[in-house]
């Protein structure tokens, strides 16, 4: 059982125009459909769909500043929540049981304590038909671990694992990034970009690629387009998306073991009946652009059953076959195919 949003919250002054909030929040920060580098606040469960993971709550103290067409807020996170991971018997694992993590913090690579100091700031606006927003943040990342294990020896150019561990080593980070999305005559478009300074370089070990590695600094940046059309006779809409994203700064092997999605295109139709059920059907598909025969396709349902009950029921196929000695990307998911039933009870 995880927390999502379990806070308490006040306006503040006669004005109202400041709010503090204290308790367990879940932050969208996101502007697009499967590529999210910007949204990173939230710890995951990566046993769920890889291009839009549940997200954790994080406990947060929050005060936020309201402005005519925006806001200012500032954040504190004084507890990092563990993801959660696939166990080796899950369809979407990889065989084998994650220790628990390891946070590295000023050069201690033996911290597994939950709690610390964290903390960011973000700024939103609207001006005219653009929204966009800007934030800092210096946290303990949540997306790019290090599986393998600190205690090596390395004898000249040959490093030696003194134990066969997999623990994942997350390392603090310092991102700067936002969002934008522009409207035009119904054609939304979008930018979210982060990039990331990590603050510590302690080699790890990793197992599953047998070599020293350490947190890279890098950009990501994903562009989007969204249309939408309306259906007169029925009163439904559609939604056509395509997306793409990629990262900097690294060299391209090395962001195929950071990213699953390291230079990947989404094509994407959103068929909206509009009706008081809320039924709703998705179509997606992302492939790879610089790897051969890398897919992922989607296909969902969704409605409201009553006012508290709604189901979600789909296919997902992955189809990415092993190209090298080791998986990378989207291969570690291969032929990991299912069909899924969510039922959703709301309180």
């Amino acid at each position: 059982m995880a927390f999502e949003d379990a806070y308490f919250s006040q306006r503040l002054g006669e004005e109202a125009d400041w709010k503090v909030l204290a308790g367990y929040r879940i932050f969208n920060w996101t502007a697009t459909e499967a590529f999210h580098p910007a949204d990173v606040v939230n710890s995951r469960n990566f046993d769920s769909n890889v291009e839009n993971l549940e997200k954790k709550g994080e406990l947060t103290l929050e005060l936020e500043r309201t402005l005519e067409d925006g806001s200012l807020n500032f954040y504190y996170w004084p507890r990092f929540e563990e993801p959660d991971y696939p166990g080796k018997e899950s369809r979407l694992g990889s065989g084998i049981d994650l220790e628990r993590p390891v946070w590295i913090d000023q050069g201690d690579a033996t911290s597994n304590q939950n709690w610390g100091v964290q903390y960011g700031a973000r700024f939103q606006y609207t001006l005219d038909d653009a929204d966009f927003s800007f934030h800092y943040l210096n946290h303990i990342d949540r997306n790019f671990p290090v599986v393998g294990t600190h205690n090596h020896l390395t004898v000249g150019t040959v490093t030696t694992p003194l134990e066969l561990r997999f623990r994942p080593y997350f390392f603090r980070v310092s991102q700067m990034g936002g969002t934008l999305v522009y409207n035009y005559q119904g054609l939304q478009f979008k930018v979210e970009a982060a990039h990331r300074n990590f603050e510590q370089k302690v080699q790890i070990f990793d197992v599953g690629n047998q070599g020293l590695r350490q947190p890279d600094d890098h950009s990501e940046v994903a562009l989007g387009l969204e249309y939408g059309l309306s259906h007169e006779s029925s009163g439904a809409e559609s939604t056509l998306l395509l997306e793409y994203q990629t990262m900097f700064g690294v060299s391209q092997a090395r962001a195929e073991e950071m990213s699953v999605f390291q230079n990947d295109v989404l094509l994407a139709w959103r068929y909206a009946f509009n009706d008081t059920m809320g039924k709703e059907l998705f179509l997606s598909f992302i492939f790879d652009i610089e790897r051969e025969h890398e897919f992922l396709y989607n296909l969902s349902y969704q409605q409201r059953l009553s006012d508290v009950w709604k189901y979600k029921t789909g296919v997902r196929i992955y189809d990415a076959p092993k190209k090298k000695t080791t998986a990378q990307g989207l291969e570690l998911l291969d032929k990991a195919n299912h069909a899924f039933f969510n039922l959703i009870r709301y309180f």
